[in-house]
């Protein structure tokens, strides 16, 4: 006990002088973590001196706050090409910039870290892993990582899935996601090998062979007997709820525990639909490759709460970048902090991610009301004018238990106002009164809902994660048709 707290002293000095974490305490501090949970059940009372925790106090996050902003910008206009140059043919002084006055900087384009992912990399970084995101929005940005930031980041999740998703040794997951997500396939695999939880990569392959999957008996020693988590995006998420309902699978048949959904919107639809289908809690998060490891949890009000120890996190106005007001939508812009990230180097990095910030000044009262909270991610920006966001949206089609999953839609403009195009194959005259019922109800701003039985009727492509599909030769090395209709996926 007296070694854990040494390490646990080490590593809250390191952070409050803004220095490099030391894996090895950090991982050491997961192996006292993990024989505290096997001996006594529980974390205990000292969960704040945890490596991935925060104080509540807001002084002390104000201070630590400017003191790695300050240490971020100044590393960055040093050491990284991109903003060696920027900083050169636009004159502020990086030394004299603070967190009050880091909006003089423009937030970073995700097309210029598409173009030249290089240019991000700090001189004095080592790095070793290149990691590309999945591309449903565009052209692959290039994100590269140093073995430190992978040890880190492996340690500081298995940290987190034994405090907050409670895994222990005798469970199993499986994950879902595709193969080319390589960041959380690398870090799970290490932080569960941590943990000694059993670990399965399926891959994102024809959904009812996961099912199949979830529902066998696994017969390992010290393990449940299945799979007790999964790993998914939504829009896989939604293609095995689908095929449970209509293939008369039941929650009996799985031992699922929770599902972690993540990548991409998650509705209240989807979750319930999904939970009542595989009998598991349906946990909700937020996350992405170029900011690694800033993650969002959702309370059990419906808030998004991203933790202020891992970067500066702004909610700005779309257009104008300026702080959004109190319940305006805003763009998630991030500046990952150096403790975390040494390789790729970003600076006010915009996400596209939509949110909405919370209304007054009060924080929320909910569980965790010491960590900054918004609303759940609303989507991408909006290109078409309407003002319609894809939580909007989904929320209204997912409710809907005749439209196949993941669901496909696009928007038109006409000149009576926008009309929603949805992939509906072969649904019945009563579906799209309840839709039309459904929208008006949430107020959607559309002039019309339009049903399409092709995808190529929609009048722009409509794609997910969930198409970044993997073949396996128990599919005969293609997809099955029936999988093709359910998904939704023309090939």
């Amino acid at each position: 006990m007296l070694n854990t707290a040494l390490r646990q002293l080490r590593h809250a000095t390191r952070v409050l002088a803004a220095r490099p974490f030391r894996v090895a305490d950090i991982e050491a501090i997961v192996a006292d973590l993990r024989a505290s949970l096997d001996e006594f059940g529980g974390p205990g009372e000292d969960l704040d001196t945890l490596p991935g925790s925060q104080s509540a106090d807001p002084e002390i996050q104000a201070v630590m706050a400017r003191r790695r902003v300050r240490q971020a910008v100044r590393h960055a206009a040093a050491h990284v090409p991109y903003y060696r140059r920027w900083f050169a043919a636009n004159g502020p002084d990086p030394a004299q910039l603070s967190i009050e006055t880091l909006s003089q900087i423009p937030p970073t384009a995700k097309d210029a870290l598409r173009a030249a992912p290089s240019a991000f990399v700090s001189d004095i970084a080592e790095p070793v892993l290149m990691i590309r995101t999945t591309g449903t929005t565009g052209t692959p940005a290039g994100v590269w990582f140093s073995k430190h930031e992978l040890d880190l980041q492996a340690a500081l999740t298995a940290i987190s899935l034994m405090v907050n998703g409670r895994l222990r040794a005798h469970h199993v997951v499986a994950s879902a996601i595709t193969s080319r997500s390589t960041l959380p396939l690398v870090t799970s695999a290490s932080a569960l090998g941590m943990i000694g939880a059993g670990y399965v990569h399926l891959g994102t392959i024809e959904p009812r062979i996961v099912l199949d999957r979830l529902a066998a008996p696994l017969h390992l020693p010290g393990k449940k007997p299945q799979i007790t988590h999964l790993t998914v995006v939504p829009s896989y998420l939604g293609m095995l709820t689908w095929l449970a309902e209509h293939e008369g699978w039941s929650a009996a048949d799985f031992g699922l525990e929770q599902v972690f959904a993540g990548g991409e919107v998650l509705t209240d639809a989807l979750r319930a639909r999904a939970a009542e289908a595989l009998g598991a809690e349906i946990l909700d998060g937020y996350g992405a490759t170029e900011i690694t490891p800033v993650a969002g949890s959702v309370c059990s009000a419906g808030h998004l709460h991203i933790p202020a120890e891992h970067a500066h996190v702004e909610i700005a106005d779309p257009v104008t970048f300026a702080p959004a007001l109190p319940g305006a939508v805003g763009v998630l812009v991030v500046t990952p902090y150096l403790a975390y990230r040494d390789t790729t180097v970003l600076l006010r990095y915009n996400t596209g991610d939509l949110v909405r910030r919370l209304p007054g000044a009060d924080p929320p009262e909910c569980e965790l009301r010491g960590t900054p909270a918004m609303s759940r991610v609303l989507g991408r920006i909006a290109t078409d004018g309407t003002g319609l966001t894809a939580r909007d949206i989904l929320e209204v089609l997912q409710a809907e238990r005749e439209l196949p999953m993941p669901t496909r839609y696009a928007i038109s403009q006409s000149p009576a106002g926008p009309l929603l195009h949805v992939f509906a194959p072969g649904c019945p005259a009563p579906v799209l009164a309840r839709l039309e019922e459904r929208a008006a109800d949430r107020g959607l701003p559309v002039r019309g809902i339009v049903l399409a039985d092709d995808l190529l009727d929609l009048p722009v492509p409509s794609p997910a994660r969930s198409d970044l599909r993997e073949l396996t030769f128990e599919a005969g090395g293609m997809p099955s048709d029936a999988a093709q209709v359910a998904g939704g996926v023309v090939r």
